[in-house]
């Protein structure tokens, strides 16, 4: 599947949820994206991490709204505003499914790749694939700062984090995105016009045609009802 596809599909569903504004959707919204991401990865990730999303944002929801409204069941407690809240957890929960249902079915690479080709697409490629792979080189870039410290026997601890960890890692990144910044420029990232891949990620008509009228049938869905 091409990585816009899958996007785009994960935008439907935001439609959708958004749209339709139901509690009934949104739960079923949730598990069909579940679904979709145990059968892409084969694990429970993706059910796992909307859980750890949506738990802390479901729980602040319901403090908000539970004490306000016009049906008290108990103190600081009523039963519209207990409503409202798991409504609005629901919606969350169903917005944070969608979105990690869609990027299981993504690899950077193939979206880098994807919007490469499109008109002007360089430039977001560029953004795309630098923001989505910034957690993975940070992380990366901690773990050699943290042996480097323990190679100098320096340990690193709440008192010295910044000064023995925090800075030197901003400063490695920052370089490397330098350094990046000067190669594609020597290669002529800011050419304008389209660019071409070696090996283009697969993209059918069905596909392309999918991405432009499941989004228009979402609008329409919503419209209607």
């Amino acid at each position: 599947m091409n990585p816009l596809t899958a996007l785009a599909a994960g935008a439907c569903g935001w439609i959708l949820v958004l749209g339709l504004n139901s509690p009934v959707v949104s739960l079923a919204m949730t598990a069909v994206a579940c679904v979709l991401g145990v059968w892409r990865t084969r694990n429970a990730s993706v059910p796992a991490t909307t859980v750890a999303l949506a738990v802390p944002v479901g729980l602040s929801m319901l403090l908000i709204h539970a004490p306000y409204g016009s049906e008290r069941i108990a103190p600081l407690l009523t039963a519209d505003g207990l409503a409202v809240g798991a409504a609005l957890a629901a919606r969350f929960c169903a917005l944070m499914a969608c979105m990690l249902a869609a990027v299981a079915y993504v690899r950077i690479p193939e979206l880098v790749k994807a919007l490469q080709v499109l008109p002007g697409g360089n430039k977001l490629a560029y953004i795309a694939g630098a923001t989505l792979q910034l957690v993975p080189h940070g992380s990366a870039q901690v773990k050699v700062v943290r042996d480097a410290q323990a190679l100098k026997r320096a340990p690193v601890h709440a008192r010295n984090v910044v000064t023995r960890l925090i800075m030197p890692v901003l400063t490695a990144l920052l370089s490397q995105g330098a350094s990046r910044g000067a190669a594609l420029e020597t290669a002529g990232y800011d050419l304008p016009g389209r660019r071409t891949v070696l090996r283009p990620v697969p993209d059918s008509a069905a596909q392309k045609a999918l991405r432009i009228v499941a989004p228009i049938a979402c609008v329409a869905v919503v419209v209607w009802i």
